[in-house]
């Protein structure tokens, strides 16, 4: 009876070092949102695009994307796309009465604004900008058809909105 209750406590002894040594701490890993982007993709963002354009973008460009959701009121409809983390998503809004895209907001991680920020000011003319904790910038085309506005959201997440201008 000894022999067993020894080798009980020396197995429960070595299963505690080994599942308490490593750097695969499961809760760890999924507390943390680590989706560290290397490029940035912006979503689709033509005014006036049909439902079917926007799908075959996001299926075809933005693989790291999957369809989460539509949902619809009176005047419009939104398509939802999250990441595998959950906390990154893209949010389509059609108008019903012609099915056409009129707003787009993409939510992403503050870990990735720089690298985002950097982007839109290369591609975009810079309307306005603020302190750099708040993630406050304003962006228009040069035909000034189309502002993109960025704002903090959480403190792990902010989101680029594109509206566009009739």
């Amino acid at each position: 009876m000894k022999k067993y209750f020894l080798t009980a406590i020396l197995s429960l002894l070595v299963a505690t070092v080994f599942t308490s040594c490593g750097d695969n701490d499961i809760i760890e890993e999924t507390e943390k949102p680590s989706s560290e982007l290397k490029v940035w993709v912006e979503p689709y963002h033509i005014k006036g695009a049909s439902l079917d354009e926007v799908t075959t973008y996001m299926s075809g460009t933005m693989m790291r994307y999957h369809f989460e959701a539509e949902n619809k009121t009176a005047d419009s409809f939104q398509l939802v796309y999250k990441t595998g983390n959950g906390n990154e998503a893209i949010l389509y809004s059609f108008l019903r009465s012609d099915s056409t895209l009129y707003s787009v907001i993409d939510t992403e991680l503050i870990s990735n604004s720089r690298l985002i920020i950097d982007y839109l000011k290369k591609h975009y003319t810079l309307v306005y900008s603020s302190d750099e904790t708040s993630y406050e910038y304003c962006f228009t085309t040069e035909d000034r058809s189309m502002v993109i506005t960025t704002m903090k959201v959480s403190d792990v997440c902010f989101n680029v909105n594109y509206s566009f201008v009739y």
